[in-house]
Order: C-alpha cells, then structure tokens, then sequence
C-alpha cells in the first residue's frame, strides 16, 4: 500500500524507481565497499533499526519459509552489531523470521550459516528502508517512521531522496506526514485511517488541533469511521482555496511565509489561505488600483473597498452614484485595433484560465483609458472614484459622489447655470487605533475577544438574551427560504483565536472556555449525539448553561483595516453589558503585549497611564529593557490600551503602582 496511492505517480519527479532499479542504487551506495560474510543463525536477531514496526503476517513468512526450503536463500541480510555481541537484522526480518520458523519445523538449525553484509550502525535504517520500500507489503505507517527517522538522523529531505530514490515531493509528502500525532499513526498502523485521512490532517502542523479535528470528525460520523472531507471542512472551514479568483488576483508573493497553508497532497500543489486575511490583501491590493487611477485620470478622491457602491442600506445614505456620461465611449482607431487583435485571440479559448484573464485585463485596461476620456475635469475635480470587487471580478464606479459634499449656488452663463459644486468633507481627526498595525491588531482583539467569551460564558442570561435577540432578528425582520428550519450558525472561533491571540493556551480566558466545555461534556447524556430529544429531558440549569456556554464560544470580535481606517469593533456593546473589564483575564507583559510594541507606543502607554517618569525614561533604553520596565509598572493597575477599550469608563488607575516620581501626573490624569 503507497502512502500517498496514485497521486505520487502523477508526475515523473515524484514517482519512485522502479524496486530493482531502486533498491540496487540505495544498496549499492549503502554497501558497496562490504563484502559477504557467514555467520551462524543464532548470532542474528531483529534489529531495532529495521522500519518493518509491525507484525510480520504468518501466511507470508509460511510461504517465504517454503521458497527458501527449495531454493536456499538468494539474498544475503544486512546486519548491524549490537551491544550484546549480536547481530540486528536491518534488512531482511522478514527472511529471518523465515528461517527461525524453518527450524522450529526441523529443517534447519541454529548453527546453520548466514549470508550476512554488516554495516556501521549509521547506514541501518538506510539500508533498511532502501530494501523495504520496494516492497508493497510495507505499511504506510513504516514509511512514515522510516522517513523520520532518516531526517532525525539529519539527513536532508534531498539526501533522502537521493538514497531510497524518491523525488523531492514524495520526500516533503513523508515528513509532512511523520509530523502527526503519534495517536493518528498508531491509528493508521492498526487500520483504523486510511492515508487519505492523514493526508487530511496533514493540514494541521498542530498536533494537539489534529486530534481535535479528528475527535470532531468521529462525532459527526456518530463514532465511526470519520469522513475525510469532514476532516478538511474542519481544518480550513474559514479559509479559501488558492485556487480561488481572489487569490490569483493578489498572488502568492501577497502572503508571507506561514500564512498559505500548503496542501502537499493536492493534485494541484494547492492551498488555503485564512478568508479574512485573503480579504484584507485583496482590500490593500483594490486601494492601490485606485490611488493609481485617481492619480492618473485626476479624480479627486478614491475608495478601494470589497464590494461595489449600490443603491440601498448604509450605500445610499454615503454614496451616489452618478450615470455615465454622453456620448458613448469613443476609441482611438489605435485602441481599435488593438481591442479587435485581443478579442479575438480572447475568443479562442474554451475556458477561463490564467491566459485568458490576461487577456482580459489587457482589455479592460482600453476601456478604462478610453471611459476616462468621456468625464469632463470639472465632474473629475468634485467627483471619485471606486474600485471593488464584484463577483470575481474587478468593478470600477467612476463619478461617484460623496453625499456629506454639500451644494452651492453657482454663478455663471447658462450652460453652468444647472452645475452643483460639491465640496468634499474635511478629513476627521485618525483614531488612536488607526496607528496600531494589522499583526499587532489581529492578535490583540482576538485576546480581547477570548476574554469577552469567557466573561460571556460566566453570565448566562445575558448569554441566552444575545441568542434569543439574534433568532428575533431572524424572525421579525427578514425571511428565508433556505432549508434549515432554525437560520442559525454558530461558528466558534475559539482555536483561530488561541493561534493568534498572544496568550495562547496559556490564558486565563482560554482556560476558563475550556475547563467549562470539559464540564459540561462531562455532564451530557450518553448518545445525545444521535438523539436529540435527550436534551428534552435535561433541566433548565443545564440547558441554560449549554446555551451560555455555546453562545459565548461563538462570539468573535477579531478587527481589521481598511483603507487605513480601523474597524469599529463589535464587542463595545456586550462588553458594557457585561460589566467586562479586560485586566479580569489578562495582565500585559512583555511578552504578550509590550515587546510587541515600537519604543514610541511603550512611552505613549506609560504617559496613557500616569506614568510620566518612567515614559522619559525609555529613549535611553534598548527595546527590550523599556518592555520589561512597562510590563512592572503596569502590573499593579487596571490599565488597558485606550483602543482596546468600549467606551465604558476603565476603573481609576493607581498611580502609587505607576510612578512615584509623579503622582501629580498620574492623579490628574
């Protein structure tokens, strides 16, 4: 059984040798320089070294044993010394195995001389899985092993290769693999997986996150045998293909190294990357297009944005939209011919691909130069323009007015008499989290938001009140034909916010959420999974506890950017609601907070804080001293950043904790 089946053998760089042509390369390099010895039988024993980690099958060693009854042995073994003075078989158990069952049978003894090759013990596991890999009886679960330990041995992905004749893909596949959790490969060894379903947890580098998809997939299978797209619907449910429209549009030179989680074992060579992330460059990407296009066509103000302008909700209070101009676009007879040359080579194509998409780009381009020429510099001057995303394309809305621009009077001839000047709204002032960047953004207000959980979760009415208003939403303000009766998702976004929230598994909040959730899992009725009338016969407690618990876990406040503006974050509210105060479940350090920060923002905290002195203090220190010296001046407050705040007021900060060089700093403040 291949590891990775079929798909290994698509392309030639990643198909093994053929087994004689293999094995005789692997071996000849492993044992060129060793000659043939004889040793008798009961020197030999199984080496510890040898990837064969599994029960040998008793049928197969029966026929090996009649094979070599007629025909003697026609392969020498390859053994190591051991430190008791015998010898471990590294290639060759199997005929070992062979050969002992041949004595018990009478036919041979132990005295009986062996064709042996002894190599160092270095060149054991080598020679081992040079042999083996040939073979289609070696588990999936040995080449695993086996692959580890060659790269524990230090061995590079490409020696690998270049020993047991694998190309490099196949090699990246194995160690991929060899990085599951020891419970999935002992799965994998009983049958229990398949290679598919490691494949597919071989998306998750974590192991503990592994586990847990599995656990998760098991449970929607009703405790059989999970499904394997399940398994990937669980690891990358809130990430989107590379193969998506969006991402071709951003590029993979976008996303810096970690960010794509790599899909070894796709056809493809495919990935995914985190849908709000992938949304956050494209953004970035579509403001640039439109900075571009302000500048060269003289707009006079530009918006990049995911979504075209309409003419409905919060659009139609902001935005209007004006019609294109007369007379139609006319073309240069340049231009002409140019569009006719890519239109029709564009025609040629079946389907749409990366070609074709040029193509198009080239000729929306055209277009674009020859639309801009129609708007007058007067509609530029007062007008802007917008660059979205529409449909897995890009949309331009040129001539688009801002409604705050206010209208006035004009003086003039008759032609102008009719012309509306618009006067574009001053620029309100940056807020304090518009400074703060995106990194440093994601991973604070997603401990923000583990902390809202938790405080969620320990005030259940409040929990159940927020469930019942959202079902109310649903019910008393809009309809749905969709299929589920309920109209209710719940996505818990516990385990992204653990990734990215500097706290981790270590936090006060996380440790809560979970403690809880073993709690209540603990309490459930045996097989509710598959009946969901036992949850009738639960108590209100409990099930008010199920449903604070579930709601809160599925509360997300995670912020992001654009267009240099900050997000306004959904948890003010519930945080007001709740009482919440952020130093109930995190306390800023320099790990998890300070040393994030540039010198600048440390200093602007301190003086935030009351804590004057100490902020005049850090231009003289080095990044790292000036963490350490905010994270013990704040650990006796209630300080938290301003922008990390609802707009409740934060409880007094003591300024005897901060800086008492400057308690008239810190009481006016």
């Amino acid at each position: 059984m291949s590891v990775t089946e079929s798909k290994v053998t698509k392309t030639k760089k990643n198909t093994h040798k053929s087994a004689e042509t293999a094995a005789t390369d692997a071996l000849n390099a492993a044992l060129e320089q060793t000659d043939v010895q004889q040793v008798p039988l009961s020197a030999l024993v199984k080496s510890p070294l040898n990837v064969r980690s599994l029960a040998y099958q008793p049928e197969r060693v029966a026929e090996l044993a009649d094979t070599i009854a007629k025909l003697g042995l026609l392969h020498n073994l390859v053994v190591h010394a051991l430190p008791d003075g015998t010898l471990g078989v590294a290639a060759g158990g199997r005929r070992l195995a062979a050969m002992h069952l041949l004595v018990e049978r009478g036919i041979y003894t132990m005295s009986k001389p062996v064709s042996v090759k002894i190599v160092p013990e270095e060149l054991a596991v080598a020679a081992s899985s040079a042999e083996n890999f040939q073979r289609v009886d070696m588990h999936p679960a040995e080449q695993i092993i086996a692959f580890r330990s060659l790269s524990e041995e230090g061995k590079s992905a490409v020696q690998i290769g270049d020993l047991l004749g694998f190309g490099s893909r196949h090699v990246q596949r194995m160690l991929k693999l060899a990085g599951l959790a020891p419970a999935i490969l002992d799965a994998l060894a009983k049958d229990e997986l398949t290679t598919e379903h490691c494949h597919a947890l071989a998306l998750e580098s974590d192991q503990y996150r592994q586990l847990e998809v599995l656990d998760a997939a098991k449970e929607r299978n009703h405790g059989g045998k999970p499904q394997v797209y399940e398994i990937r619907r669980l690891i990358t449910d809130s990430e989107v293909s590379t193969d998506s429209y969006k991402f071709r549009f951003v590029g993979a030179e976008a996303f810096r190294e970690g960010e794509i989680r790599c899909d070894l074992f796709s056809e493809e060579e495919g990935g995914y990357v985190s849908g709000e992330l992938l949304n956050q460059r494209v953004l970035q990407k579509l403001q640039t297009l439109a900075e571009t296009m302000k500048q060269n066509e003289g707009w006079s103000w530009c918006l990049g944005r995911l979504s075209q302008i309409t003419h409905y909700g919060d659009d139609k209070n902001l935005y209007d939209v004006q019609p294109e101009p007369e007379p139609e676009v006319e073309y240069t007879q340049e231009e002409q011919e140019k569009l006719d040359a890519l239109n029709e080579q564009y025609d040629s194509f079946d389907c749409r691909c990366p070609e074709s998409d040029a193509l198009d780009a080239e000729i929306a381009g055209i277009q674009e130069v020859a639309e801009s020429r129609a708007w007058s510099p007067e509609r530029k001057a007062a007008q802007g323009v917008v660059v979205s995303w529409n449909y897995d394309e890009i949309c331009i809305q040129r001539g688009v007015l801002l409604k705050e621009q206010i209208e006035s009077e004009t003086q003039g001839d008759e032609a102008t008499q009719n012309v509306v000047n618009y006067k574009r709204a001053p620029e309100p002032e940056p807020a304090p989290i518009d400074a703060i960047s995106l990194p440093l953004l994601t991973k604070m207000s997603s401990e923000r938001t583990l902390a809202v959980q938790a405080a969620a979760m320990q005030q259940t009415a409040k929990s159940v009140a927020l469930l019942a208003w959202t079902l109310c939403k649903s019910v008393f303000t809009s309809g749905s034909t969709e299929a589920n009766p309920l109209q209710v998702r719940l996505d818990c976004s516990q385990y992204s916010l653990c990734e990215s929230a500097p706290s981790g598994k270590e936090g006060a909040a996380y440790i809560a959420m979970m403690q809880e959730k073993n709690r209540l899992a603990a309490l459930l009725p045996q097989g509710w999974e598959k009946d969901f009338t036992l949850f009738f016969t639960l108590d209100g407690a409990m099930l008010m506890s199920l449903l604070g618990f579930c709601v809160a876990s599925g509360i997300n406040g995670v912020q992001t950017c654009e267009c240099g503006r900050t997000s306004s974050s959904r948890l003010d509210a519930l945080e007001s609601a709740l009482n919440f105060n952020m130093r109930d479940w995190w306390q800023p350090t320099k790990e998890n907070f300070f040393g994030l920060l540039s010198k600048n923002q440390i200093a602007e905290a301190l003086n935030e804080a009351g804590a004057a002195g100490a902020a005049g203090e850090i231009d003289k220190m080095k990044k790292g001293d000036a963490a350490a010296v905010a994270e013990s001046r704040m650990a006796e407050n209630r300080w938290v950043p301003v922008w990390m705040q609802g707009t409740q007021p934060q409880e007094p900060v003591n300024p005897d904790a901060l800086d008492t060089d400057n308690n008239h700093t810190a009481n006016a403040a």
